[in-house]
């Protein structure tokens, strides 16, 4: 019996392992909105929270996500092949150099929030109650950008080193002080929004001040030099500029939704923020989890120059992340409506609101496998110091956005917007498809493509089970205890009925941990 461990299998443990920590901080973050859905509804108040917090939460896809650790991580790779010493003296300079950058950033950004505000949300300028809503509480919100990109500096090094625990934890943290917010401050503020931001201030101090102590537990306690011309951190900021657009063209396509719903009546915005939840949950355990475990691993071939070694991983990340998303997006997209009442429809959130949330999903939901590869066929780019590829293609796939969101929002509304988001992110990663075919004769091989076959397959009789379910026991109209009773059989049961039927169609689910044990 073969002893050695499938690489493939270690690679889906470690994306497994921050999964499993995602999925724990996406469903605090439920909680979260559930309690947000509550307090605010889907009105204005809700609409000036949301876009006031979309600015420092852009900024925190961008760099938490994304552009800072696939422009650290291949360099700090490469200093850490010379000595600890020189990684560390490198991660002082870049730290020093960010904190200083940060606050001064954010700093202008509160002075200048109004002109900040006219990019975000231009339809609110006409409305002085909205806008001057939205301008409170972004100008509260808004040091929580430098906080998070601190900590998010410390998440790269620390998956660096593959210590992906802490890193993908954090999160947690920031819904945690939401919760809080909602539940003790809120009821003691006339404006609740403002116990909110107050909140967001707080998971920022949270987030920031757990990565210290596993910093210390990897070697690195930081004391930071402003030294800009440091050669690793020029390196790290030739990558990180192109990398900040290419990993945030999801997020971006998302902005320009909100801009544009801005324009649209009241409640688009919160429809546009409570489908992108939804959507976030399987985007965040499989897309982000699957490139996090990928890129120290694709570092490492291409550093030791094993373009097969890089492959065979790519490929299996490619297969396994689309075992993962068909049923996903097929599931979503089926069962919306019900998501979405019962989580949201409480308090100030009418049935209404659901229903608009719901078509909502279903369009956003259908681009989740495009914006899971997008995210690892750009980790492969990353991975080899190419930033400047994937950053060209984001920057299309935003101009093919903003052009199918114009078209379509005028007959469907924010569903229009949704809908282009989710258009426009296959054409990113047709054109990252190509890019690397380019440099390589092929990404998938023939085990990788016979699994995304068999999760076709599979997804047929998903398909019939959630639509016999929905047939033989329509969903509860109300009484929020049957709804979650029929969730309760419809989820569960669905995921069964795919495993089951992806196993009698071949697929070896047993066998990874079987090699493993050996």
């Amino acid at each position: 019996m073969n002893t050695k461990p499938d690489k493939s299998n270690k690679l889906l443990k470690t994306a497994g392992a921050v999964g499993s920590w995602t999925l724990a901080s996406r469903l605090l973050g439920f909680v979260r909105d559930i309690l947000l859905a509550r307090v605010l509804g889907a009105g204005i108040l809700a609409d000036a929270f949301f876009v006031a917090f979309k600015l420092p939460n852009f900024f925190r896809r961008m760099f938490a996500e994304g552009a800072l650790t696939v422009a650290l991580v291949p360099v700090l790779t490469g200093e850490r092949k010379k000595s600890e010493e020189d990684a560390h003296a490198f991660l002082n300079a870049l730290a020093g150099l960010l904190l200083a950058t940060l606050l001064v950033f954010t700093l202008l950004g509160m002075i200048f929030m109004p002109a900040l505000l006219l990019v975000f949300a231009p339809g609110f300028h006409d409305e002085p109650e909205r806008w001057n809503q939205t301008l409170l509480l972004a100008r509260w919100m808004f040091p929580y950008m430098a906080m998070i990109s601190l900590a998010a500096m410390a998440w790269a090094v620390l998956n660096s080193y593959r210590r992906f625990a802490v890193a993908a934890a954090s999160p947690a943290l920031l819904n945690v002080a939401l919760i809080f917010a909602a539940v003790v401050l809120a009821p003691g503020f006339e404006n609740p929004a403002l116990a909110l931001a107050i909140g967001v201030l707080i998971g920022g101090v949270l987030q920031l001040g757990i990565q210290f102590p596993a910093l210390k537990r990897i070697g690195w306690i930081p004391k930071l030099t402003f030294r800009p011309k440091f050669p690793a951190v020029i390196k790290t900021l030739s990558l990180f500029g192109p990398a900040a657009l290419a990993v945030a063209a999801v997020q971006i396509n998302i902005l320009v939704g909100t801009i544009l719903a801005t324009l649209l009546p009241v409640g688009a915005v919160s429809y546009l923020y409570y489908a992108d939840r939804i959507v976030q949950l399987p985007l965040g355990l499989f897309g982000i989890a699957m490139g996090t475990a990928l890129l120290p691993s694709l570092s490492d071939h291409f550093a030791n120059k094993d373009k097969h070694g890089a492959r065979k991983d790519l490929s299996s990340g490619l297969a396994w992340l689309t075992w993962i998303t068909l049923p996903a997006t097929l599931g979503i997209m089926l069962i919306a409506e019900p998501i979405i009442i019962t989580l949201f429809e409480h308090g100030k959130f009418t049935n209404e609101a659901s229903q608009a949330t719901a078509h909502t999903v279903q369009a956003l939901s259908l681009g989740l496998i495009a914006y899971c590869w997008a995210r690892v066929l750009a980790t492969a780019c990353y991975a080899q110091q190419d930033a400047r590829a994937p950053a060209r293609f984001a920057a299309i796939s935003v101009a093919a956005n903003i052009g199918l969101a114009l078209m379509l929002m005028w007959e469907l509304a924010y569903v229009g917007l949704a809908l282009a988001t989710s258009m426009a992110s296959f054409v990113n990663v047709g054109l990252l498809m190509n890019h690397l075919l380019k440099k390589q004769e092929a990404i998938l091989d023939s085990e990788s493509i016979k699994r995304m076959f068999r999760a076709a397959a599979a997804c047929i009789p998903l398909a019939a089970f959630l639509l016999g379910l929905g047939y033989l026991w329509p969903f509860p109209a109300d009484g929020k205890l049957l709804q979650a009773a029929w969730l309760t059989a419809s989820v569960p049961g669905g995921i069964l009925i795919y495993f089951a039927a992806a196993h009698l169609l071949g697929e070896q689910l047993l066998s990874f941990r079987a090699r493993a044990e050996g």
